[in-house]
């Protein structure tokens, strides 16, 4: 059962997650309720509301079919230019920031609630023109329900205004940017840490399973994953990190004991790969993004470094916090065992995945390069008592000013590029200090 429960929530993240599920609900609601609007309709208590409020209601057949074919064509209208509006947002996403942007702004909740409410108004009044002069009742025009159309035009424009005020700021990338960096900066708030850690045991005789499908090791059912263990007596060992890209049967998991075939394929379960890349399903994926959108920025065809100094910022305190972050190395059950054993992100693995990029495209940018640094410094002076990451920070910078010499030819650049050193220098050993340039 806990088999089939794990599958049916893979399929219904993809569900929901897509740009059709809320505007399918709400079209579906609301035939629904023209149904029950037409069912109450002529009803004793529903005529004698409709005698009390007759002067806002339409009562000739004609005039009705006028009404409602001009609210199902304007909302036709509106629902096309507004789809429009998105489709031009994920274009400019896709070629001034990075196609890994688009599943997040697909999943925006009120572009699709508005959309939806388009839909399910057009299906309310196309039901409603369908019953006037329906044959059987003694009152040929539904009037309350096209006076709650009617009703229902004037919202979808308020929310046609609201829209387009929505749309012009989430087109924005500085808009684009804050709203990756919010939603990683609360995955990071989220992640389990620990400083008791456990440790591994010896897995050299433990079996190897191979992966059954291709994607991002996106979520792991910590809780379900750690009762099956105990309830099959064995313990498990996760080869890769959460937001590793997996191939399909590259070694996967380690098991303590060899076990069926059919409990292998429900372990698999409990483990969530697909191919796209979300920011809320690991912090990992918001750090790619935001490092992406610099990368792009940076591009020849963009040519827009101060988009990539903005995303340098908020990698800088990203990577600050991350710095903070001790992931355990295992998935607690109710009594503590460690019975599944995981590996946490290297924090030298993110810095190469995110700063290495913006490096190297930015190499020739001299601003690009004071700010690489500001990051570093701000990472340094975080680290100053800890010194966990002081040593790979420093080779950081030297790789900085190894990759940029050639291009660092003035002495404006000089002044710039020492001020940031100087500062540096500050937080080190008189031995790993920089020399100025």
């Amino acid at each position: 059962m806990k088999h089939w429960m794990n599958v049916i929530s893979k399929y219904y993240q993809r569900i929901v997650n897509s740009i059709a599920f809320y505007p399918t609900i709400i079209a579906v609601a609301f035939m629904v309720f023209s149904i029950f609007v037409m069912r109450i309709e002529f009803n004793d208590l529903v005529i004698e509301l409709k005698s009390n409020i007759e002067r806002v209601l339409v009562h000739d057949s004609n005039n009705a079919r006028l009404i409602l074919g001009t609210i199902v064509g304007s909302l036709i209208s509106l629902m096309v230019f507004s789809f429009s509006m998105v489709m031009i947002v994920l274009n400019r996403a896709t070629s001034t920031l990075s196609p890994r942007v688009i599943p997040g702004l697909i999943s925006d909740k009120f572009h699709q609630v508005v959309l939806g409410f388009y839909l399910g108004s057009i299906i309310y009044s196309l039901i409603l023109i369908v019953n006037i002069d329906a044959p059987g009742v003694d009152f040929s025009v539904p009037s309350l329900g096209i006076f709650v159309s009617m009703i229902l035009a004037i919202v979808c424009m308020g929310l046609f205004v609201y829209f387009i005020h929505s749309i012009s700021q989430k087109i924005q990338v500085d808009f684009i940017l804050n709203d990756i960096y919010k939603l990683t900066k609360k995955e990071l708030e989220g992640v389990d840490h620990d400083n008791a850690k456990k440790e591994l045991p010896d897995t050299s005789d433990w079996i190897t399973c191979l992966a059954k499908d291709s994607g991002y090791l996106k979520k792991i059912d910590g809780p379900g994953l750690t009762e099956f263990c105990k309830k099959h007596d064995f313990r498990l060992n996760v080869k890769v990190s959460i937001g590793s890209f997996v191939v399909k049967e590259y070694p996967f998991i380690e098991i303590s004991k060899e076990l069926d075939e059919d409990v292998i394929d429900q372990l698999s379960s409990y483990f969530t790969l697909y191919t796209e890349e979300r920011v809320s399903d690991h912090y990992l994926f918001g750090f790619k993004q935001i490092s992406e959108i610099a990368v792009k920025a940076l591009s020849p065809g963009i040519n827009d470094p101060g988009t990539a100094v903005k995303a340098i910022d908020l990698l800088s305190d990203l990577l600050t916090k991350l710095m903070e972050v001790d992931e355990q190395n295992y998935i607690p059950n109710s009594e503590d065992e460690p019975l599944v054993f995981v590996r946490p992100v290297p924090f030298k693995d993110v810095m190469f995945q995110i700063i290495v990029p913006i490096r190297e495209y930015g190499k020739k940018d001299v601003s690009v390069l004071v700010r690489l640094l500001d990051c570093i410094k701000h990472m340094i002076y975080s680290d100053i008592h800890r010194k966990r990451f002081t040593s790979l920070l420093i080779s950081y910078v030297d790789n900085f000013l190894t990759c940029s010499e050639e291009y660092i030819d003035n002495k404006l650049d000089k002044e710039s590029i020492n001020d940031r050193l100087r500062e540096i220098n500050e937080c080190l050993e008189k031995e790993q200090q920089f020399q100025l340039l």
